[in-house]
């Protein structure tokens, strides 16, 4: 007999991961650990480009 799935009212009141958490979980059941490296470097690039707008650019150009 299958397991009957809780109702709504009964799940909400748990308590809710975060986009992290919720990646985090992805990546270990599905074993793709492979993706970090490749989210680390996203990252920093996307901090490269919101910082090289602002007033810190004269500093961050003379390392490229």
């Amino acid at each position: 007999m299958p397991k009957p799935e809780k109702k709504f009212s009964e799940a909400a009141p748990q308590s809710q991961g975060g986009l992290i958490s919720e990646f985090w979980s992805f990546l270990k059941h599905n074993k793709k650990f492979w993706m970090i490296p490749l989210l680390i470097i996203l990252l920093l690039f996307g901090i490269l480009i919101v910082i090289g707008g602002s007033a810190a650019a004269p500093f961050i150009y003379p390392l490229f």
